[in-house]
């Protein structure tokens, strides 16, 4: 396993396991608010169970949460599962403020801290910035977090440039997540190099485009229509002939190279020295192993021109900000 950064003694896993779809119910059917309808349109627990096993004991530390992932359930999910081995593996979770109360934002983070079953989080992200409520006050309550010990490093997840300044009035910024994968580059121009010259450590979501780059035919797929996913920016009809070029591109690269999707995407990555972390999720346990085997694997530098080559494609595609398309 490859490691960047030590957080809290603890060495970072450059792969990280995404467990927003831990939050689901097996079974999506029914009432709208069953965490199942949330976005991924189910996920048995007891495979998401043996995904943090694995993970587990094939060297990954990073497994990142947040609050509004299936209402608490992801959060409880690895919590659990990962409270024997709690001093071993680094914990980060998101928080969405809900008013400019500092007793309110504490016990937000209390919460978190009863579902992963652990006395201080060793990131805590300001989850998405909303102009209802002052990023510095949120920032500020985070930073007496800090002093109280129940949080380590402070991050802000899906924040622009501008608001990142702000935070950054009210105290230290460790951490910033942002979407960043083989089609969306976008933050490239501008947030990226602004944590670069701040010394915050970028963490990339979304790595595998949430499945997208996997998928055959994503105007058909009848996973990613009766999911969530159907609404990203990739599936916008202004940017679908370019996401299908830009995918045929890669399997083609797969196919006269031998390597797999993993293997290509995860070594174009580690050429990114501002990448302190990449997360990806999983449904079943073969897709995390296939990643934690692609961290093994050497490739051709040469293949890495031609997936950038390929990948500048994707600035072709409407800059939504996010890949949600969040304004």
């Amino acid at each position: 396993m490859y490691f960047t950064e030590t957080i809290n003694n603890k060495k970072l896993s450059f792969l990280g396991l995404g467990c927003w779809r831990f939050g689901e119910q097996e079974n999506p059917s029914g009432s709208e608010n069953n965490p199942g309808k949330n976005y991924w349109n189910g996920q048995k627990r007891t495979d998401s169970l043996k995904i943090i096993d694995f993970a587990v004991s094939n060297g990954i530390t990073h497994f990142d949460t947040a609050q509004a992932y299936g209402f608490g359930i992801s959060e409880q999910t690895i919590g659990q599962r990962l409270k024997k081995v709690r001093d071993k593996v680094i914990l980060a979770t998101k928080i969405i403020p809900t008013s400019n109360n500092s007793d309110d934002i504490l016990k937000k983070i209390n919460t978190s801290l009863k579902r992963l079953c652990t006395d201080y989080i060793d990131i805590l992200y300001l989850h998405w910035p909303d102009k209802k409520y002052d990023i510095r006050f949120a920032a500020e309550t985070l930073e007496k977090a800090r002093n109280l010990g129940i949080i380590k490093s402070i991050g802000v997840s899906n924040f622009s440039t501008e608001e990142l300044e702000t935070a950054l009035q009210a105290g230290k910024i460790e951490f910033c997540q942002t979407g960043y994968n083989f089609l969306w580059q976008h933050r490239e121009k501008d947030l990226i190099p602004f944590c670069i010259s701040n010394k915050i450590h970028i963490i990339a979501y979304s790595f595998y485009a949430q499945g997208i780059i996997f998928k055959k035919d994503i105007e058909t797929d009848s996973n990613i229509l009766n999911s969530g996913r159907k609404n990203l920016v990739f599936l916008a009809k202004e940017n679908i002939e370019i996401v299908k070029k830009m995918i045929n591109s890669l399997n083609n690269i797969v196919l006269s190279s031998g390597y797999t999707i993993p293997q290509i995407l995860i070594n174009w990555a580690k050429t990114k020295p501002w990448l302190a972390g990449i997360l990806v999720g999983a449904a079943k346990k073969p897709q995390i192993i296939e990643s934690i085997k692609a961290m093994d694997i050497s490739i051709d530098k040469n293949i890495y021109l031609v997936v950038e080559k390929v990948a500048t494609m994707g600035y072709n595609i409407e800059d939504t900000k996010n890949i949600f398309a969040h304004y």
